[in-house]
């Protein structure tokens, strides 16, 4: 197949052009080249910034389109006007879906407002409004809270610091909210087996467990082989939440992920995931 990236630069991007390149595909990669520009002779890399438009991309046709970075309805709306494809795959979030009365989510609950996320959530929500009215061949995947090496959101190395250093760990509201996670190299997995099939629609990526915050911190205390120091912050309960404080919000955020792994998807265990990622990168970083 020939696939075009757009973004892809950290993160899960490297991750999944590795899964790609398994398969032998031809992978443009266009993004700014800020961060990672250098992928190999295996790799048609074109610097660009997708705001500017995709003149740089002369190719008649993609098999495949990737969007790893549309965060606006409008750059969703260029790349579909401006791009030549078969199939369209946007990488969104489980954040995108309205405040939920009921969980787990399910792909059938309705998208809207959840004021937790903010412009991210509208901003997503309408990039997939663009989607489902451009009537064209496109599928739409949904990760949860993503977690891995070289994460970008202050994650499990703000917490891993916390305990190797015996600081007081602030968990918002009484740290109960029951939340799930994923790690990067299962969403690559997923990304990579939906463009290959060229599946339609939407499609939560989510583990199989569902934890608490509270438990979350002591399971990666358990980890590092130290307890650590739970405090709470009773104010900064639910969309009070103070990202510098602890970086998941005490409200509740599951998702039902039985669509992916009737395609075959496993998503890594929790625990196996953390001490893997935690042995061979974050021991490293704190």
């Amino acid at each position: 197949m020939d696939i075009l990236i757009i973004g892809g630069s950290r993160f899960i991007g490297p991750i999944l052009v590795d899964e790609l390149l398994k398969n032998n595909h031809q992978i443009t990669i266009f993004n700014r080249g800020n961060i990672k520009s250098n992928y190999g002779e295996r790799i048609n890399f074109i610097k660009g910034d997708r705001n500017d438009g995709f003149r740089k991309l002369r190719k008649p046709i993609f098999d495949a389109v990737i969007d790893m970075c549309a965060y606006l309805s409008e750059q969703t709306k260029a790349a579909i006007d401006q791009l030549s494809f078969d199939f369209f795959l946007n990488v969104g979030t489980a954040a995108s879906y309205n405040m939920p009365q009921n969980l787990p989510l399910t792909e059938k609950s309705p998208l809207g407002d959840w004021s937790l996320w903010g412009d991210y959530n509208k901003g997503k929500v309408g990039c997939e409004k663009v989607l489902r009215e451009s009537r064209i061949k496109f599928a739409t995947i949904r990760p949860v809270y993503v977690l891995g090496p070289k994460n970008y959101v202050d994650r499990e190395h703000f917490i891993y610091s916390k305990i190797k250093n015996q600081e007081p760990i602030l968990i918002p509201g009484d740290g109960q909210a029951l939340v799930q996670f994923v790690f990067a190299k299962d969403v690559a997995k997923s990304i990579a087996l939906l463009a290959e099939g060229k599946k339609t629609g939407a499609f939560n990526c989510a583990g199989d467990e569902i934890i608490s915050l509270v438990d979350l911190v002591n399971e990666m205390g358990k980890i590092v082989g130290k307890k650590p120091i739970i405090k709470f912050n009773p104010d900064a309960d639910g969309e009070n939440f103070k990202e510098g404080e602890f970086p998941f919000a005490n409200q509740s955020f599951f998702c039902s992920n039985k669509k992916l792994k009737k395609l075959g998807i496993e998503p890594t265990q929790l625990t196996k995931g953390l001490k893997e990622n935690y042995e061979n990168y974050y021991k490293y970083m704190i």
